[in-house]
C-alpha cells in the first residue's frame, strides 16, 4: 500500500505490505523505494515490508535547508510510528546503509539488526569530500548528464549490456530528482559521522553485501569493517558492482532472507 506521512512540513512517500516480522529496506542516492518490488513481493509472505522514498527521492519532499542524515533517519523512525512498529530488520543500500547507520545509533530501540547492502560505516576521506564537491558542481551544469554517466558506473562492466533496460529505468526516475535535491543530498553524505566505533560496540548482528567489483564502495575497507562487530554475516559477490539487487537479485535475496531469519 501506497501511503505518505507529514514530517516537519514535507511529504515522506512509502510502501508498506505483508505480515510478520518489520522488515525496512532503504534505496541509495539517486534511487527511489520501488527498486525494492520485486525483493517485496518474494518477501511480503513472512514480513510486513517498509520501503520509504528518501526525502527528494521517490517524490518525497526535502527540506530548503538542513538536510542530512540525522534528518533522514528521523523521517523512518516517524513512519515506524506511524505504522505503530516497535522495531525493524534495516538493510540499507548505498546512502541508504548511512540513513541506516545514523537511525541505529539514535535509536538503537528501533534497529533489530542492520544490513549494509553495498555501503559502508566509514565517514567520507577527505579526499572524498573534494570529489563530492567537484561533482555537486557537474549537477549543476549537467543534470542529465551527470545522472546517466554515474549510473551505468555503478554496475559492474560485466552486467552492463544484460541489464541496460534496468539501466535506463534507473536513469528514467532519476531524471525526476531536482538537481537542488541531489545536491541537498550529496552534501549530506559528504558531512555525516563515522560509524566504526558504533560497529565496534553494538550487540546487533550486522550484515555485509560487498561486491568485489564495486567503485562506489572498496571492497577491502567494507570487508576490514565486517570484522569489527561482535556478530557478524558476510555475503561476497565476486562478479558484482554497487548493484547487486539487481546484478546478482537471487544471491543478495538469498542472503537477506536468511540474515533475517537469524
Amino acid at each position: 500500500m501506497n501511503k505518505t506521512i507529514l514530517f516537519q512540513s514535507c511529504h515522506i512517500n512509502y510502501i508498506i505490505s505483508g505480515k510478520g516480522p518489520a522488515l525496512m529496506l532503504i534505496h541509495g542516492f539517486t534511487e527511489n523505494h520501488h527498486i525494492w518490488d520485486d525483493f517485496r513481493g518474494k518477501l511480503e509472505h513472512e514480513f510486513t515490508v517498509i520501503t520509504p522514498a528518501l526525502p527528494a527521492h521517490g517524490g518525497s519532499e526535502f527540506p530548503a535547508e538542513g538536510l542530512n542524515m540525522e534528518w533522514m533517519s528521523d523521517c523512518l523512525v516517524e513512519i515506524m510510528k506511524t505504522e505503530n512498529i516497535d522495531e525493524a530488520l534495516m538493510v540499507g543500500h548505498s546512502m541508504g546503509g548511512y540513513v541506516m547507520m545514523n537511525l541505529a545509533k539514535k535509536y538503537p530501540q528501533h534497529c533489530k539488526s542492520l544490513c549494509l547492502f553495498h555501503s559502508s560505516a566509514q565517514a567520507d576521506t577527505s579526499e572524498i569530500k573534494a570529489n563530492r564537491e567537484r561533482t555537486i558542481e557537474v549537477i549543476r551544469s549537467n543534470h542529465s548528464g551527470f545522472l546517466h554517466t554515474f549510473i551505468i558506473d555503478l554496475f559492474a562492466q560485466s552486467h552492463r549490456e544484460r541489464l541496460q533496460s534496468e539501466i535506463n529505468e534507473l536513469i528514467s526516475a532519476a531524471c525526476e530528482i531536482s538537481a537542488e535535491g541531489l545536491i541537498a543530498c550529496m552534501n549530506a553524505m559528504k558531512n555525516r559521522e563515522s560509524s566504526l566505533d558504533f560497529l565496534c560496540t553494538t550487540q546487533k548482528p550486522v550484515g555485509f553485501i560487498i561486491g568485489k567489483l564495486d567503485s562506489r564502495v572498496p571492497f577491502d575497507s567494507v570487508l576490514a569493517q565486517s570484522a569489527l562487530p561482535q556478530q557478524s554475516h558476510v555475503l561476497i559477490l565476486g562478479d558484482c558492482g554497487h548493484m547487486g539487487y539487481l546484478e546478482k537479485p537471487q544471491q543478495t535475496l538469498k542472503f537477506i532472507r536468511y540474515f533475517a531469519n537469524n
